[in-house]
């Protein structure tokens, strides 16, 4: 019977490029900011809203 020990060692490096996924994950990027500030204006209104007094 015939045996063969091998012994690799080494790093294999893949590298992917998809086309138009940067763009995308900097649009998602830019969402998420976007979303970020639209909750603080929406809790900085919120605020001004429950500081308004009515006299009558």
């Amino acid at each position: 019977m015939d045996e063969k020990h091998e012994q690799r060692a080494g790093e294999i490096t893949v590298a992917v490029k998809l086309s138009g996924l940067d763009e995308q994950i900097a649009k998602a990027n830019e969402l998420v900011e976007t979303i970020r500030k639209t909750r603080s204006l929406a809790d900085d209104l919120a605020k001004g809203i429950n500081s308004i007094e009515l006299e009558l």
